[in-house]
């Protein structure tokens, strides 16, 4: 009895500290084909058809056309979805409607790498280790779901980037960081 408790104790030990380091961010694109309120999840078609069932988390934002709220979702909307990629479910984070002022707009996640003071200039590298290099222009940037200042934020913090693409270009149009 003693020997199968603590191998139970290693287990839970080895799944407790898999968790958070399995668990990481990510964003998918579709087109939202249902959403259950009752059940606070949304079911996403990607590009290859394949249907994905997200959670909406307890403090999601959905980003219509540049308004945040907790609710304006609707099947056939186009979005980018930031989610946490968990173990057993993904819940999502931040949610990006493609319409009006954002219907070219996608999501990108990563971290700041780099702020120039005299060019007034960001660079950011995804999740793929890709480095993006902005100026700030008229760029938003956001701690904590508040209105803040690059100089407020930390290099090496963790973010969630509005980017609109038109042809080639592509600009800034908003970062937002966390701090605990």
């Amino acid at each position: 009895m003693k020997n199968l408790l603590m191998w139970f104790s290693a287990i839970a030990a080895i799944v407790m500290m898999a968790g958070p380091a399995a668990a990481d961010d990510a964003i998918s694109a579709g087109k939202v084909k249902g959403v259950n309120a009752e059940k606070k999840d949304f079911v996403l078609t990607d590009s290859a058809g394949k249907d994905w069932t997200i959670k909406l988390g307890d403090a999601v934002v959905i980003n219509r056309g540049g308004k945040e709220s907790q609710s304006d979702l609707n099947s056939g909307d186009a979005v980018n979805v930031c989610y946490d990629k968990g173990l057993l479910t993904w819940t999502a984070r931040y949610i990006l409607v493609q319409e009006g002022n954002t219907k070219n707009c996608e999501l990108v996640y990563g971290t700041l790498k780099n702020y120039d003071v005299d060019k007034k200039q960001v660079t950011f590298t995804d999740h793929q280790d890709k480095d993006w290099t902005f100026p700030m222009g008229k760029a938003k940037v956001r701690l904590n779901k508040d209105d803040s200042k690059i100089e407020d934020i930390k290099i090496g913090d963790r973010a969630l980037a509005i980017v609109e693409k038109e042809g080639d270009a592509t600009t800034l149009k908003c970062l937002m960081f966390e701090h605990k």
